[in-house]
């Protein structure tokens, strides 16, 4: 059992709900009875992939195969020339939950706090809550994060504040 179970409780396990990832588009326009729709949910670019990454694709398709550099060696090496900055200061990731999960588990401990705007993205409260912490959530202001709130709502038990640009769902 992993570490992470170990701390939770059978009620905390019980009561966590997993994330609902965004449905394909194929699967919405035809629960809807519509065709044709531009989705702009879950990150997703309604103008099609950039012809350049197309094109890496074409280029490397006979690779697939393979499993790809693991540590992100040239990718962290492009990063690091174009922003000037250590190689060794740029953590990687499958997409962002993977960002948010690796940071949750490595910088807190099981009651600690998470600051949160709110509504934001429904994935800071499922791993928070996994990880036995408690999430604070704190209204936006006209749409926006209140940052004065946020600032205003940090105590000893705050170990993690998540304010996202631009954040979901009001971008």
């Amino acid at each position: 059992m992993s570490e992470i179970m170990k701390r939770l409780t059978t009620r905390e396990i019980e009561d966590l709900i997993p994330y609902p990832p965004g449905k394909p588009i194929e699967e919405l326009e035809r629960e809807m009875g519509i065709s044709g729709s531009i989705k702009i949910a879950s990150n997703e670019n309604p103008l099609g992939p950039s012809p350049l990454a197309v094109r890496a694709i074409i280029d490397n398709v006979t690779k697939i195969n393979r499993y790809p550099d693991g540590s992100g060696y040239y990718l962290k090496k492009k990063l690091s020339e174009k922003h000037n900055i250590s190689s060794d200061r740029i953590i990687l990731g499958n997409g962002s939950n993977n960002i948010i999960e690796l940071a949750i588990r490595t910088f807190l401990k099981r009651g600690e706090e998470v600051l949160q705007a709110f509504p934001t993205f429904l994935f800071y409260e499922k791993i928070t809550k996994s990880a036995g912490c408690r999430l604070i959530s704190i209204p936006l202001r006209d749409f926006r994060i209140d940052l004065e709130a946020i600032l205003n709502s940090v105590t000893k038990k705050t170990g993690l504040i998540f304010i996202n640009n631009p954040n979901n769902p009001t971008g």
